[in-house]
């Protein structure tokens, strides 16, 4: 077990793998990063019916396998509530009592979300039916650029606000690349009553075209500066992923700073990167500490 700084929580998203190939690559990953002692493992949904069976394998797997806590996602789309309650139940039957609730993306690009006939009819719905079936701690997403379908960034807190009074415990942050997206998105939240516990999504850069094209869907600004640094990397993916690992690692030292102390990691299922940067943190803390350390001995 990798020695850890008290003061800094981690936890690490995975999605459910294609095959027995990318499974037991996934399950590596898995394994390398429950050194750290995270908080908890977060495993993604699909909602179609075979995602829905790996994903619900996935988190049934890892809370029986690994000493880390899973949370499964669940969303709304294509799913009934009866679908969606057995799902919840037969996690908590087998000791898993966190959920991350989502309404969850449509499958067709561009078209608009619409409810199941007989599902819940957004995340707040389903957090407040998830709360009545049983004792969950359930994480909500919070969107410091806004949810791309939400009007304006008042709708979107007006939004975030409803999941909390149906009974969500926490929320995670879609990613974000500059520090000031997250303090701003903090404030506003917190001004408009919003006191549950706020965690940063992280998601270090491992290729910065496919985040550049996924960043213009999910609505993730990415700063002049941060593309700056890519700039004339597409050749040398090695590169790329040093310049990744530094500058989320400078990202969640920034947000210490600020006395934000707990960080989920997106990892796309492959650890090395996360790895490298959560490495990097501890060892800074353990160096700050013993600095610190060595200058109350010297002062005594």
């Amino acid at each position: 077990m990798i020695m850890s700084d008290n003061n800094l929580k981690l936890s690490f998203e995975f999605f459910p793998a294609k095959d027995s190939v990318a499974e037991e690559k996934t399950w590596e990953s898995l394994k390398k990063l429950e050194n750290f002692n995270p908080q908890f493992f977060s495993v993604t949904f699909g909602a179609g019916g075979g995602e829905r069976l790996k994903s619900d394998s996935f988190v049934k797997k890892i809370n029986k396998e690994s000493s880390i806590p899973v949370a499964g996602h669940l969303t709304c789309v294509d799913m009934s509530k009866d679908e969606i309650n057995d799902l919840a139940l037969g996690w908590f039957e087998k000791g898993v009592t966190k959920i991350v609730a989502l309404r969850g993306d449509v499958r067709d690009p561009g078209k608009k979300y619409t409810p199941h006939p007989k599902g819940y009819s957004n995340a707040a719905d389903m957090v407040a039916g998830l709360k009545k079936l049983a004792n969950f701690e359930i994480t909500v997403g919070g969107y410091p650029e806004i949810h791309p379908d939400s009007k304006n960034k008042q709708d979107d807190i007006d939004n975030l606000k409803r999941k909390i009074d149906a009974g969500a415990d926490k929320i995670i942050t879609q990613y974000f690349f500059d520090k000031d997206v997250f303090l701003r998105y903090r404030d506003a939240i917190t001004a408009a009553g919003v006191k549950i516990q706020l965690i940063p999504g992280i998601m270090p850069i491992s290729n910065f075209k496919k985040i550049k094209n996924f960043s213009a869907m999910c609505g993730a600004s990415i700063p002049d500066w941060v593309a700056n640094e890519f700039a004339n990397l597409d050749e040398t993916p090695e590169v790329q992923q040093l310049v990744g690992a530094s500058l989320a690692s400078d990202l969640v030292k920034k947000l210490k700073k600020e006395e934000v102390n707990e960080f989920h990691f997106y990892t796309l299922n492959k650890y090395e990167l996360t790895f490298a940067v959560c490495s990097r943190l501890l060892s800074l803390q353990n160096n700050l500490n013993q600095n610190n350390q060595t200058k109350g001995e010297v002062r005594t």
